[in-house]
């Protein structure tokens, strides 16, 4: 059999654009570079590279050069894409965000510093795209089916090869084979196994769904008092009677994992808000690095005389905003490849804290000066249980990017500060997400910044500092226009407000982010070290030192308030209760009052105080950890709430 060498040019041509985009795309975005990863990286872009050989050589002669073309250039397109996306918001876009994303277009100023920061590998794929279609060019193609089977199998032989990588590279946390089949992450496929095969597991699951191979694992013991000091924060469902006679599996091994999860118990703290009102306010990449007592004043003091957290915890997520306002409203881990929040606008969701006053007769409303539906928020946050209105849909704040945090405040507060006919102010719950904080930190591209630059002139930080610090003063503005319209009303010292980030300011450089904290960040754990602000006027300001994150926001203001709500639904747990801490990150490290764990490079750091602990010990937490993802989703997936009837 006579080979045609020019046809196997064409072949060696995609397979080495490829692997060429894939290892631009590793290098710009993955670290170590080499190992396992890139290997199967380039085996599946080897794969890649004889499939589209295998369909270019289905068309005709006339219009294979235009398919070629086409091939090239969205596959330069979607890699560079990603660069763009990871280098604004610290990881990928799924199948589902590109589906259900067009308004993505809205920030197309952070595309623009988005691919000024990833020039160099963005030119890198469109240069190699260019050469190889001008390469391409020159290749004659005969005997196209001969040449179809070799290529086919060739790329038989380089995707069983991957597999073999796969299954021999260990099963461990972070390996290729843990990243297949045990967790449903974008980041931990791309950098497992490359950006072709990443997004083809990404498809495959956001289409048939997954289920990883992991059974509940024992998790670390905490002592049950035989009659406790306090009764325990949960409802009364009977998870054996709901398994009785349930055929589904999933739904039996759900009620056997919540039957037997320990229950947070009441406290000194049980009750101590209730009946008051609630403003809670998810603030736009709001930090601790937006309080200050000479920039940020009102902030500076709602932190300092109420509760003051020093270990608290903003994990991002998937979905940057939306899942830090799900973590935030929900208590719940967000599902990795789907826009959590928007899934959920049917389910059922008792512990939101929307639905939990709206049941005691209370008016709940939300308020978003951005775009209302941004996010699917118009189908969400009514199923959260608020009267909602935004940018679109009756808040009529000036359209600007970004819109101003104060005048949300002006418009929104007299429609639950203004007296009824009896003269007296209705109790109210209201949920606020802001917008002013967002980025870009310049004072040409951020509306805020430019606002209230002259008010950071005397600030010996960089623009982006500078800038971030400047858009904040807007949102202590709101805060402070919110407080004297509370006083006015008479409703300050029976108020509570909540303030926690939806994510940290990843629009800052971690060397930006360094210049407030005096030295270099470290990017595993302290990145995502935040404030959570509870205050009521008046209170008893206290300073709690406990390890907690924004997935204990819910279950702490249900106790706060006095709320009845089940601690054992929840993935978070109530700060003030005696239950151990648990701050959970979404690669899978976590921090407990022991010490950290960084599940990227397997290795435990004790806490000074604390002593090296044992295997058992470790091992019980990373399936702890686990769990929570899988009941997480499961709660999700199964409208797990509406079966138990809540």
């Amino acid at each position: 059999m006579k080979i045609e060498v020019q046809n196997y040019k064409m072949l060696c041509l995609l397979i080495g654009v490829t692997c060429a985009f894939e290892t631009v795309f590793r290098i710009a975005t993955v670290t170590p570079i080499f190992g396992a990863g890139l290997f199967i990286a380039l085996l599946f872009g080897a794969v890649s590279g004889s499939i589209q050989y295998v369909i270019l050589s289905l068309f005709r002669e006339k219009t294979r050069r235009i398919a070629l073309i086409f091939m090239i250039v969205i596959s330069a397109i979607v890699y560079a894409s990603q660069l763009v996306y990871f280098e604004i918001f610290h990881t990928y876009y799924t199948i589902y965000s590109m589906v259900h994303g067009a308004q993505v277009a809205q920030f197309w100023r952070e595309a623009f510093v988005g691919i000024a920061r990833q020039i160099v590998p963005v030119a890198a794929v469109f240069t190699i795209a260019g050469l190889a279609i001008i390469l391409a060019g020159r290749f004659q193609r005969t005997k196209e089916r001969q040449n179809r089977k070799a290529a086919g199998a060739f790329a038989f032989a380089a995707c069983l090869t991957a597999v073999l990588v796969i299954a021999l590279s260990g099963r461990g946390f972070g390996s290729p084979y843990y990243t297949v089949f045990k967790i449903n992450s974008i980041d931990a496929s791309m950098d497992s196994l490359g950006l072709t095969a990443g997004m083809l597991l990404d498809c495959n699951r956001l289409l048939f769904g997954f289920e990883p191979v992991f059974e509940m694992g024992e998790e670390p013991n905490e002592p049950v008092e035989i009659i406790p000091a306090y009764a325990y924060n949960k409802m009364n469902i009977d998870f054996k009677a709901l398994s009785e006679g349930e055929t589904d599996e999933t739904l039996i091994g759900m009620n056997r994992y919540f039957e037997h999860a320990i229950p947070t118990k009441q406290n000194e703290k049980t009750g101590l808000f209730s009946g008051n009102n609630l403003i809670m306010i998810v603030g736009e990449s709001f930090s601790s690095y937006a309080v200050s007592e000479k920039y940020t004043p009102t902030l500076y003091k709602m932190q300092h005389e109420g509760f003051f957290f020093t270990n608290f915890y903003n994990p991002i997520w998937g979905v940057s905003t939306s899942d830090g306002e799900y973590v935030a409203c929900t208590g719940l881990i967000p599902k990795a490849g789907v826009w959590s929040m928007r899934e959920s606008s049917e389910n059922s969701l008792p512990f939101t804290m929307g639905n939990q006053f709206r049941k005691l007769g209370i008016q709940t409303r939300a308020y978003h000066n951005h775009y209302a539906e941004y996010y699917g928020r118009t189908e969400s946050h009514p199923n959260l249980g608020y009267l909602y209105k935004g940018l679109g849909t009756g808040l009529k704040v000036k359209e600007q990017w970004p819109e101003s945090d104060l005048e949300m405040i002006e418009l929104s507060a007299p429609e639950y500060l203004t007296p009824e006919e009896d003269g007296k102010i209705a109790p109210f719950h209201v949920y606020y997400m802001t917008v002013s904080g967002h980025l870009n930190y310049t004072f040409t591209g951020n509306a805020m910044s430019k606002k209230n630059k002259t008010a950071v002139a005397d600030l010996a930080m960089s623009d982006a500092c500078r800038a971030y610090m400047a858009c904040n003063i807007e949102l202590d503005k709101a805060m402070k226009k919110l407080l004297d319209e509370l006083e006015e009303a008479g409703e300050l010292e029976n108020t509570v407000i909540v303030l926690s980030g939806d994510h940290y300011p990843y629009g800052l450089k971690n060397e930006e982010i360094s210049e407030f904290l005096g030295h270099n960040v470290d990017p595993v754990f302290e990145l995502y070290k935040s404030s959570l602000i509870i205050y009521r006027p008046g209170m008893k300001p206290e300073t709690v030192d406990k390890y907690c994150s924004s997935l204990d926001i819910i279950p702490t203001l249900s106790n706060l308030f006095g709320l009845e709500y089940d601690s054992r639904l929840l993935m978070g747990r109530d700060i003030f209760s005696d239950a151990a801490p648990l701050v959970i990150f979404k690669n899978r490290s976590w921090i407990t009052d022991k010490g950290k764990y960084d599940a990227d490079s397997g290795t435990f750091f004790p806490h000074e105080s604390s002593t090296e602990v044992s295997e058992s010990y470790l091992k019980g937490i990373h399936n702890r950890v686990e769990n929570k993802f899988t009941y997480s989703r499961l709660i999700l997936e199964k409208d797990y709430y509406r079966y138990l009837g809540l």
